[in-house]
């Protein structure tokens, strides 16, 4: 769980920076909960010209850590 964590936080942070041109820094992982969802959501911030905002970016860990979506909380 731990290396699932540290690995899709840093592939948020890429794909915000790459995608998205957004600075963003993971705080925590929550897990899906459910046993039939490989995906887990990282939270965080935008570190940006204005204040920081709030982020979520849903990883999915069994399709290769791919990014599924984000949102501003």
């Amino acid at each position: 769980m731990k290396e699932i964590s540290k690995l899709a936080s840093a592939v948020a942070a890429t794909y915000m920076k790459d995608e998205e041109d957004i600075d963003f820094v993971p705080k925590d992982v929550k897990f899906s909960g459910r046993e039939d969802l490989s995906t887990v959501l990282v939270h965080g911030y935008a570190n940006g010209k204005e204040k920081k905002k709030e982020v979520s970016v849903t990883v999915d860990y069994g399709d290769d850590y791919r990014v599924t979506g984000y949102g501003y909380n």
